[in-house]
């Protein structure tokens, strides 16, 4: 793992000393790996009740002796505070999932699902923002610097929260996902496509100057397009990276 080279400087100016050393122990832990299980699919009781009765089991009993890797290996934990147990944590690292055979069965299923739209490996702390923006299906959403497009698969899936409860073909909301970066807006169209949602739109734009948009009402007449709801999470200077 490398440490940015000025984090030392800059983080003396904000950790107490007699913290630091903790701090830096911390920094350095590998990242566990957390996802989510697509909500707005019929199938998303089934891949939870698959996932907790035969890999979660499987898991637990294959890491159950793989603990020389130098990992923390805890079974997998739902995250308490996302509705209906479809996120989960897992205290392995990526790279741990991706390599040892005692889980490969496990990584196979995440990655095929993950292909399927029916899960997206996400960091928690990135699936917070939508859940308190309380998206629904009716409302126009704009996510601003939306690459590499978790948040706003998450923001899709939302829109279409009552798609099995309604008899309405399709929701009337949508979301807009701009990026100012060319290439990573394929990203956001790769993260998109998965979900097969009409109701989404990428623009290539600089947020800090994006265009009224306009679309016409039922009456057929142009109107500017307003927003419900309104997500920034804007690029960081990457100071104290961890990569």
């Amino acid at each position: 793992m490398f440490i940015h080279s000025s984090l030392p400087l800059f983080g003396q100016e904000l950790i107490p000393e007699q913290e630091w050393d903790q701090f830096m122990s911390i920094l350095r832990q590998p990242l566990p790996s957390t996802f989510r299980i697509t909500g707005t699919r019929h199938v998303a009781t089934a891949v939870r009740e698959c996932l907790q009765q035969t890999f979660f089991l499987e898991l637990s009993k294959a890491l159950q002796g793989a603990g020389g890797q130098g990992e923390e290996l805890a079974p997998p934990t739902p995250l308490p505070w996302y509705p209906d147990q479809l996120a989960w944590y897992v205290p392995l690292s990526k790279a741990f999932i991706r390599k040892s055979p005692d889980v490969s069965k496990f990584h196979r299923f995440l990655v095929d699902e993950s292909d399927q739209g029916n899960i997206s490996r996400q960091e928690a702390v990135s699936m917070i923002p939508p859940l308190v923006l309380d998206v629904l299906p009716h409302h126009k959403v704009l996510d601003m610097c939306a690459a590499p497009g978790s948040k706003t698969a998450q923001l899709i899936e939302m829109i279409h929260a009552n798609d099995e409860r309604t008899p309405s073909p399709l929701p009337s909301g949508v979301v807009v996902a701009n990026d100012a970066d060319n290439k990573r807006c394929y990203m956001l169209v790769h993260q998109a496509k998965r979900l097969k949602s009409p109701c989404f739109m990428v623009t290539n734009h600089d947020a800090s100057v994006f265009p009224v948009l306009y679309h016409h009402d039922e009456h057929d007449v142009r109107c500017p397009l307003y927003y419900d709801r309104v997500l920034c999470d804007v690029p960081c200077r990457f100071v104290g990276l961890l990569l």
